[in-house]
């Protein structure tokens, strides 16, 4: 939040919100604030089922999102997510030793739905099953060597 001096000020998501509702902040941007702050609190959902239902119906096999490498199999899957992620990414080439799982990055939560279906979907990302347009994803933990950068 920018102050009267031009300054600015950090404030926790829910508080500013608030004070927006209370009318004690103007903000213009405000459906832009709200639509980020929503789909922040969404990846933390997500990643929160996900790491449980991992642990609890996985035996905690898979490698964890939360401390895994994410990886790509070809350097045009790593092109794909490369536009996702940003400019400022890098594609890197390595030589890998450990576990890998291959799942559809499709089947995460992106936005509201009930409970339910969440829980199911992360199942079926954990089982390494394809949603109908399959973004393929590979989790990695384990020894890894960079070998090339930059391709």
């Amino acid at each position: 939040m920018t102050v009267e001096n031009g300054s600015t000020v950090q404030v926790p998501a829910v508080k500013f919100l608030k004070q927006v509702q209370a009318g004690n902040i103007n903000c213009p941007t405000l459906p832009t604030v709200a639509a980020e702050v929503a789909q922040h609190y969404v990846m933390l959902c997500r990643e929160l089922i996900m790491e449980e239902i991992r642990l609890a119906e996985f035996k905690g096999e898979p490698p964890s999102r939360q401390r895994c490498l994410f990886a790509c199999e070809t350097v045009e899957e790593a092109r794909y997510w490369k536009q996702l992620v940003g400019p400022g990414s890098t594609i890197c080439e390595l030589t890998c030793t450990g576990t890998i799982h291959r799942v559809d990055a499709s089947l995460l939560l992106g936005d509201s739905e009930p409970l339910s279906v969440t829980r199911e979907r992360a199942r079926n990302y954990w089982r390494g099953e394809a949603g109908e347009s399959p973004q393929w994803e590979t989790l990695f933990v384990g020894e890894a060597k960079v070998t090339a950068i930059g391709l």
